[in-house]
């Protein structure tokens, strides 16, 4: 397989029925079996492992989507996270994929499966790599870094805290994204993520998928860390009837295992894997192996 017979078209989008434009890329084969990638909390449609190689040699054809008020998605007032799939479907449709799977890492992992919840039969596999559980439960925030419950706690009384929180993250990633990332995340990167990251490829990948994230402001990640950290997400995993498939790491500060775990015992339909001194990067270390499990599914 050589690079000349794959896709690269990273500044994709469509106008939806209500006006607002969606950003999308997409990648690989264009005669591969279709994914749809969803990027984390604070990443981009660009944001994805670098070797996209990997996605011809898989036979894959990846879609990976900015959603509302990151890179080139435009904002949506009011957004709750049962809107998501209404514009997943609407790109399905215009992308002729009558089913297709769907991947979703850390702060999409509730997204994907708002997907799994309400759009199973035009699903073939669903994929949660690093993703949050509803943290309006029992024993919710076991875990948590200190920042992060300080984080669910302020969002859940004061909202509009949100904005100021990351009002000034956009002009850092542009000044300095380097410097920018290390201070956002550094203190929450064990030693596996930071073997990832010292990947110059990945690197400057996430770098330029974070800056990206940002080029409309912070208005979409401060509603966003809203819709997984202060409200309920308008439905429960419990309902979910469709096969899921729930990757984790044992060492991840940002998503903690225990959320997976609990995921895999309330989730009918599910398959947990749980890989020892990783953390949230390991949908990078084992792009390839998550990939075929959603291809072959």
């Amino acid at each position: 397989m050589t690079m000349t017979n794959l896709m690269v078209r990273t500044d994709q989008t469509l106008c939806l029925r209500d006006g607002r434009r969606l950003g999308y890329a997409e990648l690989g084969l264009p005669e591969g079996k279709p994914i749809l990638f969803f990027h984390g909390w604070g990443d981009s449609r660009l944001t994805r492992h670098p070797e996209d190689s990997l996605l011809g040699t898989a036979g894959i054809r990846l879609i990976t989507v900015d959603r509302p008020g990151f890179g080139l998605s435009d904002f949506q007032p009011h957004r709750t996270l049962l809107d998501w799939p209404r514009d997943v479907v609407q790109l399905a449709d215009r992308l002729e994929l009558e089913r297709f799977a769907v991947l979703g890492h850390s702060g999409a992992g509730p997204h994907t499966l708002a997907c799994a919840y309400q759009l199973p039969e035009r699903l073939t596999a669903i994929g949660v790599a690093s993703g949050f559980a509803p943290m309006d439960r029992p024993n919710g925030l076991d875990n948590l870094s200190k920042e992060m419950r300080q984080g669910v706690q302020m969002f859940r009384q004061m909202p509009w805290m949100a904005r100021l929180a990351f009002a000034s993250l956009p002009r850092q990633y542009r000044r300095n994204p380097e410097q920018a990332f290390e201070k956002q995340f550094g203190h929450l990167m064990p030693s596996s993520d930071r073997a990832v990251m010292d990947n110059p490829a990945v690197k400057a990948n996430h770098l330029e998928g974070a800056a990206e994230a940002l080029r409309q402001g912070a208005r979409g990640l401060a509603h966003e860390a809203l819709l997984f950290m202060g409200r309920s997400w308008g439905f429960s995993p419990a309902d979910i009837r469709a096969k899921v498939w729930l990757w984790y790491g044992d060492a991840d500060p940002i998503v903690p295992p225990q959320m997976g775990q609990y995921l895999a015992q309330v989730i009918p339909n599910s398959h947990f894997t749980l890989y020892p001194g990783e953390g949230h990067m390991l949908h990078i270390t084992h792009w390839t192996e998550i990939l075929a499990t959603l291809a072959h599914s």
